[in-house]
């Protein structure tokens, strides 16, 4: 069996070959060649080697099109991707998108409203041969490339409204078709359900949501779109979908639904909702979501509640691994704002965060030196003790780092990136 690079190559060589072919043609070689029958044989001898390939099939009548001499090669063309492909759907797409290239008036000797029935009828033509597909192969990709293709009808610019809302209501009843067809792309979804609300059927947006919440299982994304949707039309029903979608997806995948849930509840929610909505996900067993959530948690603490109410989450949390360092940062962030800042409370943070991150931060160590020296309650003499523990702790690149820094904090010259000092620290 031929390797798949292999045969994309030899894809690509192929259909090098079979353009050189018609352009050699074009140039005026003999008979044979100008009447397409080289290009006849190559295009023959491609699709039985690499059978099965619609695009590649397809490919050829894309190239032959652009010469005027293989209008017989096209047409055969056409036959044999019906023959052998006529349950894909891109055999089909091209087929009706094809009814867009018949002949049309004159645009120049017609007016707005001749035009327009004219893209009407050209754009019946091509709903016509999509029903036939829909209707021979019930399948979800031909249900896509039909929506597809109204979507992008819809999308068009127009002056004239028949032609607007001929278009709107064309793609309106396709979706609701293949919904209850059951064939509707879940990709799809977002789509439909944005352009009823974009269209103003809120009510009919928020029934779509509810009925096919069922069909997204584990879809993390549609979940997460379904119940925004809902939370931006403040629909009471918010709560309920959220359980459910709690349900379907795997916990390890539910941060997302998570911090959307806590913005929901942070909006809509009183205070002591919210706050056990977040001891709740504190505890969630899977460190990606209790890490994110702890950060957002003394986020919002400090928001609602000010300073006592912040350090009062931090507190009940500093016992409660795993931990981030940004959770700490925050933290001591939050306390150096203080217009009476403690340094027992920072130094305390940073102990507890060395703690985690102490043989593997070589910043951390040297912030908290410099807050040593810089705060007013800070002891520079305490300086040596903690450089000597980072020396045993730190190891490979981050002890590197920290020799190179400190020496750097000892002439004066410490890293943008941390707190510029105002003394030196004590000798060793």
């Amino acid at each position: 069996m031929e390797e798949p690079r292999t045969k994309e190559v030899q894809l690509e060589g192929m259909c090098g070959e079979r353009k050189g072919m018609l352009l050699e043609a074009e140039s005026g070689n003999p008979t044979e060649i100008i009447r397409g029958e080289l290009a006849r044989i190559v295009y023959k001898n491609a699709i039985q080697k690499f059978p099965g390939n619609a695009e590649f099939h397809l490919s050829f009548w894309t190239v032959a099109a652009h010469f005027d001499f293989t209008q017989d090669l096209q047409k055969e063309i056409v036959e044999d991707l019906q023959a052998l492909h006529k349950n894909h759907a891109l055999t089909w797409d091209f087929l009706a998108r094809r009814e867009l290239d018949t002949q049309s008036l004159p645009k120049a000797e017609c007016s707005n409203q001749t035009k327009a029935s004219d893209i009407i009828r050209q754009e019946e033509r091509c709903c016509a041969v999509y029903e036939e597909a829909v209707a021979a192969v019930q399948t979800e990709d031909v249900w896509k490339v039909y929506i597809t293709f109204c979507l992008e009808r819809w999308k068009r610019k127009t002056n004239h409204e028949i032609l607007r809302k001929k278009r709107l209501d064309k793609l309106l009843a396709v979706f609701d078709r293949a919904s209850e067809s059951s064939l509707l792309p879940q990709a799809l979804y977002k789509q439909w359900i944005r352009l009823l609300v974009d269209v103003g059927d809120v009510e009919k947006a928020v029934r779509v949501v509810k009925a096919s919440s069922s069909s997204f299982g584990p879809s993390v994304e549609m979940w997460q779109s379904s119940l925004a949707l809902l939370m931006e039309l403040q629909n009471t029903d918010v709560s309920l979908l959220f359980q459910e979608a709690f349900r379907q997806v795997p916990p390890s995948d539910c941060l997302p639904l998570w911090l959307l849930q806590l913005q929901w509840s942070e909006g809509a929610g009183s205070i002591s909702e919210t706050e056990t909505l977040y001891q709740r996900a504190v505890q969630v067993p899977v460190p990606a979501i209790s890490l994110r959530v702890k950060e957002r948690y003394l986020d919002w603490a400090l928001k609602t509640g000010g300073y006592k109410k912040a350090r009062k989450v931090f507190t009940s949390l500093r016992e409660n691994r795993p931990y981030s360092l940004e959770f700490f940062k925050k933290m001591i962030a939050i306390e150096k704002e203080q217009e009476c800042s403690k340094m027992r409370r920072l130094r305390e943070c940073y102990e507890l965060a060395l703690r985690e991150f102490g043989s593997s931060n070589a910043d951390l160590w040297l912030e908290y030196i410099v807050e040593e020296l810089e705060h007013p309650e800070g002891k520079a003499e305490v300086t040596g003790q903690i450089h000597w523990r980072a020396m045993k702790m730190l190891s490979g690149l981050e002890l590197e780092s920290f020799v190179s820094q400190y020496t750097l904090l000892q002439t004066g010259k410490l890293p943008q990136h941390l707190p510029q000092n105002k003394a030196q620290p004590g000798s060793q």
